[in-house]
């Protein structure tokens, strides 16, 4: 009788072990599949930003990102842009899905160079022409993307 208690809390506890296991490597892999699509919705969005700045400024030979911030008070994320190495312009976003989030850019005055294209001033604000910023070639940018800081 004894034994077969024995038996049966050494099975019972294995069956526990590996149910916790098996939770602890689903969640894992989980918090692995989401961070993964996070960084291909950032890169696609930095993406799509380049294509912004080529459509709106004269000159954009490259663009490098620094990363991406979240707020979890306004949840709003945020980055960081530096294009041609000395005029940099942040921008936020309601979400990561695409141009349509833009929330809005900012860049201070005396530090932000580059000259805006022709009725750059007349244009509706970019998550209104989303279609055809995207269409942008950005062709021949040099883009370093805020993951890992690998280059395209």
């Amino acid at each position: 009788m004894f034994h077969k208690k024995t038996i049966l809390a050494i099975i019972v506890s294995s069956l526990v072990l590996i149910a916790g296991l098996t939770l602890m490597f689903s969640l894992n892999q989980e918090k692995t599949d989401t961070q993964e699509n996070l960084t291909k919705q950032q890169h696609a969005l930095e993406t799509s930003i380049v294509k912004l700045l080529v459509s709106e400024y004269e000159g954009v030979e490259a663009v490098s990102f620094n990363g991406w911030g979240y707020s979890p008070e306004t949840g709003s994320w945020a980055t960081i842009a530096t294009i041609n190495r000395d005029n940099t312009i942040s921008f936020s976003f309601d979400g990561l899905s695409g141009l349509e989030e833009i929330d809005g850019s900012t860049y201070h005055p005396d530090t932000f160079k580059l000259e805006e294209k022709p009725g750059f001033e007349d244009l509706p604000g970019a998550r209104f022409r989303v279609e055809e910023i995207e269409k942008t070639s950005i062709e021949g940018i040099k883009i370093i993307h805020s993951k890992n800081q690998k280059e395209d």
